[in-house]
C-alpha cells in the first residue's frame, strides 16, 4: 500500500513539472545503471553528471531513496547546472525516505586489539587524518584534559579549568596553569595538542596548536592559532576573570570511556569504548571533508534555480584551524565555508533539511547571492554558526577591520584620507533579498563560541522570520555591521543564548561604518551626516519573543543589544523577558509598542546629540533582582554618558512604567526621580501603573481591557506566533506541579486532514502512535514527542520533543516570581550561586568622583569592555584642577600610574600617596583608545 502511495506522490510531483526528467539514486544502486527508478545510480556525483545534460532545458528532479550516502570529496555545482524558474533542478528525498548525506568514510574490517586499561588499538589507512570519530552515529571525545563533562559541557562545567596568567594578547604565546589542578600525566608529544581557550573578555574562544609544556614554570607555550576572532584580547586574566580552557588530542589523556586518539605517525587509532560496546559490531565513521556542497558561480553567470529538499547532512570536519577572516569592525572573525556553501547564486532553495554534527557552519551565503531561501530546516550540534549571510569586502566603499589597527598597526584616521563618500555598496558582491525562515537552531557552537543562529554581515534586505533559536554560546541573531540595512527580523523565539560568553545579547548588532570614529557618541566620534551612506535602509525588529534569564558572564546581557554605531532601527511589538533593550551610540532608533519585564534597567549609553532616537508607547516593567544578586532593582533606566546640554530625545513619551519591587519609591535613572525626569522634558504624558497582563505564568503578556496602557496608545500583539511553525508542543517542556495541560499544534504546511501523532514514553512517533485530538493532562515527569503526518501517511517536518519534570515546587526566576506575587521575591533558583550584593565603590579623590569599573557591568559595556581600573564619573571644576590641568576628563578609565597597574581605587590611592608632590604619567582608556596624561600630584 505504502509503495503505491509513494508512486502516486512522485507521479504528482513530476506531473507538476511538465516534461520533468526524473533521475534516481539509491545507496544500493550502481553508477553503471541507467538512473531510472528500477535501475538507480549509486552516487551523487553520477546523478550530477546526468543533471548537466538537461539543466535549463527541462525540469529535472533527482530522487534519493533511504540510505546513507558517503561523500569523499566536496560536490561542486557551477552555473552550467542551473535550472530556470520554469525548469528548476531539484534534489529531493523520495517522500517518507530518510536520506543521510555524510562527509565521512566508514572504517571497515578493523582489527582491534587490546592495548591497556580498557583501551583498544587498530591500524587505519595511511594518510588518514581525522578530527572526529563517530561510533554508531555518536560523536566520541578526542582525548582531552580536563575530561569532557557530559552533565554540563559548558565552560562552567568540570570540563574546563582557568588559567593563572597568560599573554592575554593575540597572538598568544603562552599561558600558565595551576599545578594543583593540572594533569599529572607526562605528555611525550605536547605538539599534537590543541588548546581551546576563551578570550579573557569572554567575547568568544580561540584555538591554538601547542608548542611545548614547561612543568617547572607551569606554562604551556603556544604555536599557530588565535585567528578565530577579532580584537586584541587573548588568553589570560586572573582569578575569577581568568580564561577558561581545555587541551585536546593528547595521547596520555586517553583515560575514560568514549575517548579516542589517532597517532598519525604510526597510523594507529586508540579507542576506549563505552561499557557494553562490542567493537566487532559497531559502525566506525570519520569525517574527511569540510564543505559538502559548494554552489559557486559569478554575478555574471550565477548558479540559479536549484533546490535541495529533505536531506540529513552530518559528519564533516571541523574548520576551527582553517583560514578565518576579520569581518568589518564587528568583533567577529569567520571561516568562509559551510556544509552548503553558496557564492554567486540566485533563487536557490534549501528546504526541510537537517544539519547535525557538522564541523563548521551549516549554510553559508558568501558574496553575491540573490533571492535564496532556507526554510523548514533544523541545525543542531554544528561546530560554528547555523546560517550565515556574509558579503565581500570588495562591495564596501570604505572597509576597515579591528585587525587593521590592533594587529597590523594601521591608523584608522589615516585610512580615512580620501575616503569614498558615495552611498550604498560599491559592487553587487553581497547577499540581498535572502531569507531564513521557519527553522530550528539549537545547541550549535560545539567548538566555536563566537557564533550565531543567524549571522548577517555586509548584506542587504535579509529576512529572518519564525525561527526558534536556543541553547547557544553567543547570539541568537547577530548583525555584524551597518552595511546596508533593510533587514527584517520578525516572529523569532529566542532564549537561553549567550550561555558561555558575555557583553552581548540574544539579538546583537554593530554599525561601526563611515560615520563611526570612536565609541563616545560625541561630534568628534560620530559624524551623523555620514550614517545613511551605509545604513541605507532601516532594520525592522518586530514581533519577536526574546528572553534572557541568565546571570551575565561579563558586563550586560541584553535582549536587544544595539551596540556601537547601530543606526536606523525600528523596534516594535517585541516581548522582552528577563532582560531589556540597550541602545549605544547610533542614530534614528524608534522603540515603540514593546514590552520588557525584568530586573535589568534599560541601557541608554553614549548617544550622540540630537540622535533622532524615539522611545514611546512601550510597557517597561521592573521586577525582582539581577540573577546572582539579592538587592531589588529600583530604577528603570541606567544611562551612561548621555548628552547633558540637550535633550536625549524629542519623542520620549506615552510609556507605561511599573516597578513591582517598589511601586512608589522608584527612580527613573540611577540618579533621577520622576519629578526631575519630567522637568527635563521626558515622559510628560506617561504614567506609572500596573499594566494588567492577562496570564504571564503561561506566557500571555497581552494586557487586559482595563489596562491603562491602552489609553496611551499601546496595542496588543499576538503571543502565539513566535518561533517556528512546524509541529509544536505547548508548553515547551519545563517543571510543573501536580498536573499540567499539554497541547499540540500541527505543522502549518500540512494540508487539511493531516494528523499529529505523539508518544509519552520518549519513543519516536509513527502512525501507530496516539492521534492527537485535544489538550491532555500529565501528572508525572514525561518526555513527549510529536510529529505531523499528512493524509498519505508521510511525515511533515521534524519530530518535536519536550521534557516535562514534575516537581514539588516550581522555582521561577526572581523577575517572574515577583511579577506573579505582585511584590518583591528574591532569586531562589540558584541560591548556591548568589553572591553578596556589592555596589560599585564610588569615592572622590582630588575632586574626581571615581568608580571601581570591575564592579559595574554596565560601565564595562559602555566604555568599550574595560574590566579594571577607575572610571571618572565626574570632576569638580574647583577641587579637580589636578586632573583638569592634565586634560583628563570624565568617562576616562585610569589603568596605569607610571608603570604600576591600577586595578581599583585602593591601588590608585596607594600610588598617589607614594608619588605625592611629583609629576606622574597616568595611562587611561576610553572608547577603544589609550592616552597618556601627565598629572602633577599635590
Amino acid at each position: 500500500m505504502m509503495k503505491n502511495i509513494l508512486t502516486v506522490l512522485i507521479a504528482l510531483f513530476v506531473f507538476g513539472n511538465a516534461f520533468a526528467k526524473a533521475i534516481y539514486v539509491s545507496s544500493k544502486g550502481d553508477d553503471a545503471n541507467s538512473g531510472t527508478k528500477n535501475s538507480p545510480y549509486l552516487s551523487f556525483e553520477k546523478a550530477l553528471q546526468e543533471v548537466k545534460k538537461y539543466a535549463g532545458n527541462e525540469a529535472v528532479t533527482v530522487w534519493f531513496t533511504s540510505g546513507d550516502y558517503y561523500l569523499n570529496k566536496t560536490i561542486e555545482i557551477g552555473s552550467d547546472y542551473s535550472g530556470t524558474e520554469k525548469y528548476p533542478v531539484v534534489f529531493s528525498v523520495i517522500p517518507g525516505a530518510k536520506v543521510i548525506i555524510k562527509g565521512s568514510q566508514r572504517l571497515e574490517h578493523l582489527e582491534w586489539k587490546a592495548y591497556k586499561n580498557g583501551i583498544y588499538q587498530t591500524q587505519v589507512p595511511e594518510g588518514l587524518s581525522m578530527d572526529q570519530l563517530f561510533v554508531n552515529e555518536e560523536r566520541q571525545v578526542r582525548a582531552r584534559f580536563p575530561n569532557y563533562d557530559y552533565e554540563n559541557p559548558l565552560r562552567d562545567g568540570k570540563g574546563y579549568l582557568q588559567v593563572t596568567g597568560g599573554t592575554d594578547k593575540r597572538y598568544d604565546t603562552w599561558f600558565s596553569y595551576d599545578p594543583e589542578t593540572f594533569s599529572d600525566k607526562t605528555w611525550e608529544h605536547p605538539e599534537t595538542g590543541i588548546v581551546h581557550g576563551f578570550q579573557s573578555h569572554n567575547w568568544g574562544n580561540m584555538q591554538y596548536r601547542l608548542k611545548s609544556i614547561n612543568r617547572e614554570q607551569n606554562k604551556i607555550f603556544l604555536n599557530e592559532g588565535g585567528w578565530q576572532l577579532q580584537r586584541t584580547h587573548g588568553i589570560g586574566g586572573k582569578k575569577s576573570h581568568a580564561s577558561y580552557y581545555f587541551v585536546e588530542n593528547i595521547f596520555e589523556e586517553l583515560d575514560v570511556p568514549g575517548e579516542w586518539f589517532l597517532n598519525t605517525e604510526t597510523h594507529t587509532l586508540y579507542y576506549y569504548p563505552m561499557q557494553g560496546v562490542k567493537l566487532s559490531d559497531v559502525k566506525i565513521e570519520v569525517p574527511v571533508i569540510k564543505d559538502m556542497i559548494q554552489l559557486k558561480g559569478t554575478k555574471e553567470a550565477p548558479v540559479k534555480h536549484i533546490q535541495f529538499k529533505g536531506f540529513n547532512f552530518t559528519q564533516t570536519n571541523y574548520t576551527f584551524m582553517e583560514a578565518y577572516e576579520p569581518v568589518a569592525r564587528g568583533d567577529w572573525a569567520i571561516h568562509r565555508g559551510g556544509t552548503i556553501f553558496m557564492e554567486g547564486t540566485e533563487n536557490l532553495l534549501i528546504a526541510d533539511c537537517n544539519f547535525e554534527y557538522v564541523g563548521g557552519n551549516g549554510v553559508f551565503m558568501s558574496a553575491y547571492n540573490r533571492n535564496n531561501k532556507v526554510t523548514g530546516c533544523r541545525f543542531v550540534h554544528t561546530g560554528e554558526s547555523a546560517v550565515c549571510f556574509v558579503g565581500s569586502p570588495e562591495a564596501v566603499r570604505f572597509y576597515q577591520t579591528w585587525d587593521d589597527r590592533l594587529m597590523d598597526g594601521k591608523n584608522w584616521n589615516h585610512m580615512r584620507e580620501n575616503m569614498d563618500l558615495e552611498a550604498g555598496p560599491k559592487t553587487p558582491d553581497y547577499p540581498k533579498n535572502c531569507i531564513v525562515e521557519n527553522s530550528i537552531m539549537h545547541d550549535f557552537g560545539d567548538v566555536g563560541k563566537q557564533v550565531a543562529g543567524v549571522y548577517i554581515s555586509m548584506s542587504h534586505k535579509i529576512t529572518a522570520s519564525h525561527n526558534t533559536i536556543y541553547n547557544c554560546p553567543r547570539a541568537g541573531i547577530c548583525i555584524n555591521d551597518g552595511t546596508w540595512g533593510g533587514h527584517l527580523i520578525e516572529f523569532n523565539d529566542i532564549w537561553e543564548t549567550v550561555r558561555e560568553t558575555g557583553e552581548h545579547g540574544p539579538f546583537n548588532s554593530w554599525g561601526r561604518e563611515r560615520q563611526w570614529k570612536g565609541g563616545r557618541g560625541t561630534d568628534e566620534h560620530f559624524i551623523k551626516e555620514l550614517t545613511r551612506l551605509d545604513a541605507i535602509d532601516n532594520v525592522v525588529i518586530r514581533n519577536n519573543r526574546i528572553a534572557n534569564y541568565r546571570k551575565s558572564i561579563s558586563a550586560g546581557n541584553w535582549t536587544i543589544d544595539l551596540d556601537d554605531g547601530s543606526s536606523y532601527y525600528e523596534i516594535y511589538n517585541n516581548l522582552n523577558l528577563g532582560s531589556t533593550i540597550k541602545l549605544r551610540d547610533g542614530m534614528g532608533r524608534k522603540v515603540y509598542n514593546n514590552i520588557t519585564v525584568s530586573a535589568v534597567p534599560l541601557g541608554w549609553h553614549v548617544w550622540p546629540k540630537n540622535s533622532e532616537d524615539e522611545i514611546y508607547k512601550n510597557i517597561f516593567v521592573i521586577a525582582g533582582t539581577l540573577p546572582g544578586k539579592t538587592t531589588p532593582t529600583n530604577n528603570f533606566i541606567r544611562e551612561v554618558a548621555l548628552p547633558t546640554d540637550v535633550k536625549w530625545s524629542t519623542n520620549y513619551d506615552k510609556n507605561l512604567y511599573w516597578n513591582v519591587n517598589n511601586p512608589e519609591g522608584y527612580n527613573m535613572t540611577q540618579d533621577m526621580n520622576m519629578e526631575e525626569w519630567n522637568r527635563r522634558g521626558y515622559d510628560l504624558s506617561s504614567i506609572v501603573a500596573n499594566p494588567n497582563f492577562v496570564d504571564p505564568v503561561n506566557g500571555n503578556y497581552q494586557i487586559q481591557e482595563n489596562s491603562p496602557a491602552l489609553k496611551l496608545g499601546f496595542k496588543n500583539f499576538p503571543m502565539d506566533e513566535f518561533g517556528h511553525q512546524m509541529t509544536r508542543i505547548l508548553p515547551f517542556g519545563g517543571d510543573f506541579e501536580n498536573e499540567l495541560e499539554v497541547s499540540l499544534e500541527a505543522d502549518i504546511r500540512a494540508e487539511k486532514g493531516s494528523k499529529v501523532y505523539f508518544t509519552t514514553d520518549g519513543s519516536e512517533p509513527n502512525r501507530n502512535s496516539t492521534v492527537y485530538s485535544s489538550p491532555f493532562k500529565i501528572k508525572n515527569s514525561t518526555v513527549i514527542k510529536a510529529r505531523t503526518f499528512n493524509t498519505n501517511g508521510i511525515a511533515i517536518g521534524f519530530t518535536a520533543e519536550a521534557v516535562f519534570n514534575n516537581v514539588k515546587t516550581v522555582t521561577y526566576p526572581s523577575w517572574l516570581s515577583t511579577l506573579i506575587a505582585g511584590e518583591f521575591k528574591a532569586d531562589s533558583s540558584n541560591q548556591d550561586k548568589i553572591t553578596k550584593t556589592r555596589k560599585a565603590l564610588e569615592k572622590e579623590i582630588h575632586g574626581a568622583l571615581l568608580i571601581n569599573i570591575a564592579d559595574d557591568p554596565d560601565l564595562i559595556d559602555a566604555t568599550g569592555g574595560y574590566n579594571f581600573g577607575c572610571y571618572i564619573k565626574s570632576l569638580d571644576p574647583k577641587k579637580g584642577q589636578m586632573w583638569l590641568d592634565a586634560g583628563l576628563g570624565k568617562d576616562w578609565v585610569i589603568q596605569k600610574l607610571n608603570k604600576h597597574k591600577i586595578s581599583n581605587i585602593a591601588h590608585l590611592q596607594k600610588f598617589l600617596k607614594t608619588y605625592s608632590g611629583q609629576t606622574v604619567t597616568i595611562t587611561a582608556v576610553r572608547d577603544y583608545g589609550t592616552k597618556v596624561f601627565e598629572v602633577s600630584i599635590p
